[in-house]
């Protein structure tokens, strides 16, 4: 019989996770005492994965297990469309395929709508959270598989690992002017490094060792849920081939938040639609951005009302020690990554590869249907460090701190 954990109340353990501000790991939290999960998505092999997919087709990013002078983005990848069992045998049948595939970012509701089995395999009860696969996202990924290092705008993020395990290197918030933020690709709600993190150039490797902050190292198994806090930094990769669902959760910051969001939105979709994928309809992207704003205020007015009735109120702020203290056989701090742990980690993602991808993509990038021009052909209008510039966190902050005052 597994050792009891002796895990707090689900309305406790939510309010910890919400106050906490480091990643923190969760192991065996969806399992009881006799070591049984509480989702049924853990219960299904390879083989019953795949059958109750059926036949939905699924889109699979497709990329390179290979050196590139810059970060494998997302517009410039090919899709491909198969079942789950199309992928499962053609990982079989090309175990050292050059290429690696993600269907990666789906909400579970738009390809399962119509499988109810599947949206209720999942659910996050033992977070506080009343939410089901009708809320979460859906990774799938072979080896080398990854999401290029970024920071999400809003919220914090659950991440339970279901198969296989995934890498992922976490940046403090602090440390966002040395990872290079760009707009670039524009994505919303997502702020994207210019670093390579996949196969990093000597350079990028220089200026990540300018990072003060410590970055932390994880290696998710199956059974581990990853608490990820608002503003984290994140690079992501699958070691082999895996399987990962995901929640974000709303922090209090995200009005704000949305507000600097809708000002790169303005920007992005006033001029930089020669420069990367900008938002239809400029005019009402205006419209928008001005409601938010009105939303905001008011918002922010009574998040001021609430905040001091909180402060009246006798409450101990949760830390990672207190966390640990009350759960400490399942809650688990991430590695720590030293000078020399990361200069060893980077040199090892730099040399791992013999061939070069770039000149593939360099070659096809004008062949694949993005429903956007290539970022690459239109420097000559805009350059795109105008629009980096604008859309810097920097910024944007300070346009947001005059628009709120």
């Amino acid at each position: 019989m597994t050792e009891k954990l002796n895990l707090p109340p689900d309305s406790v353990l939510h309010q910890a996770i919400m106050e906490i501000n480091e990643p923190i790991i969760f192991q065996r939290i969806l399992q009881n005492a006799k070591g049984e999960y509480a989702w049924k998505l853990f219960e299904w092999n390879l083989s019953e994965l795949a059958e109750k997919f059926g036949n939905v087709k699924l889109p699979f990013r497709v990329g390179y297990n290979a050196r590139s002078m810059s970060p494998q983005w997302e517009v410039n990848c090919p899709t491909i469309s198969m079942t789950l069992s199309e992928f499962i045998e053609n990982m079989n049948l090309n175990e050292s395929d050059k290429k690696w595939y993600y269907f990666d970012y789906k909400y579970m509701q738009e390809w399962f709508k119509d499988k109810p089995e599947i949206l209720n395999s999942v659910n996050w009860k033992r977070f506080g959270i009343n939410k089901t696969g009708d809320d979460s996202t859906l990774w799938i990924g072979s080896k080398g598989a990854h999401t290029n290092c970024h920071q999400d705008s809003y919220g914090c993020n659950l991440v339970a690992q279901i198969r296989g395990r995934k890498q992922w290197l976490l940046f403090h918030p602090n440390s966002t002017n040395f990872l290079q933020p760009t707009r670039i690709p524009y994505e919303e709600s997502t702020v994207y490094s210019k670093h390579n993190f996949f196969c990093p150039t000597k350079e990028d490797e220089i200026n990540i060792l300018k990072i003060k902050e410590t970055p932390k190292l994880i290696t998710l198994e199956p059974g581990d849920v990853l608490f990820v806090p608002s503003q984290w930094w994140h690079y992501v990769e699958s070691l082999d081939f895996s399987v990962s669902v995901n929640i974000w959760l709303p922090v209090s910051s995200d009005n704000i938040s949305r507000v600097k969001e809708a000002i790169v939105k303005l920007i992005v979709a006033r001029i930089g639609k020669n420069v990367c994928r900008a938002p239809d309809e400029a005019n009402s992207t205006l419209s928008y951005c001005m409601n938010l704003l009105d939303i905001v205020l008011k918002e922010c007015k009574n998040m001021e009302n609430v905040e001091s009735s909180f402060k009246r109120m006798k409450h101990s702020t949760w830390t990672v020690k207190d966390l640990i203290k009350e759960c400490p056989l399942c809650v688990k701090l991430p590695c720590e990554l030293g000078i020399r742990e990361l200069e060893e980690f980077l040199r090892m993602k730099r040399e791992r590869f013999s061939e070069d991808c770039t000149e593939f993509f360099n070659s096809n990038s004008s062949k694949i249907d993005t429903g956007t021009e290539n970022i690459y052909s239109s420097a000559r209008e805009l350059p795109e460090q105008i629009v980096n510039a604008l859309c810097h966190p920097d910024i944007v902050n300070k346009v947001t701190e005059l628009l709120l005052s």
